[in-house]
């Protein structure tokens, strides 16, 4: 059975799961800190502690970022629902959307992260440059 590693709040991994779950392919959920020292995502992800979701396949090896885990779900299970468009410009739109969403999703990580930091050691020059982000989107 396929293995779903995710942190608990992560966007990414939660676009994942809404995937497998529309294409009704069984999943386990497993719940991860990458941070902690008991981690196992070394073991599977090359990028260590930095990156969940990644998916293990039934072989034990890996597909990791969610962008890929979604392609190789698409690629691997063609019976099922799918979840992009056939058409190449509805595709190419489709595809243009998730890495803005992704992208705004990096810079809301970003700024809960630099807010956790003390006072004096918050950028206010990152944070603004990441609630730019996003801003141009048509």
């Amino acid at each position: 059975m396929l293995q779903l590693i995710s942190a608990t709040p992560s966007p990414y991994a939660r676009k994942v799961r809404i995937v497998l779950a529309e294409k009704s392919i069984p999943f386990k959920l497993v719940t991860e800190v990458p941070w902690d020292s008991t981690t196992k995502t070394p073991l599977h992800n090359p990028l260590e502690k930095l990156k969940l979701p990644f998916l293990i396949l039934e072989d034990g090896t890996s597909v990791y970022e969610s962008y890929c885990i979604l392609e190789y779900i698409e690629a691997k299970f063609p019976g099922t629902t799918p979840m992009l468009s056939q058409d190449i410009d509805e595709k190419l739109f489709a595809k243009n959307v998730e890495v803005v969403v992704d992208g705004l999703c990096d810079a809301l990580v970003f700024l809960f992260f630099e807010k956790r930091r003390a006072q004096g050691g918050q950028s206010e020059e990152w944070k603004a440059r990441q609630m730019r982000n996003g801003r141009h989107v048509r």
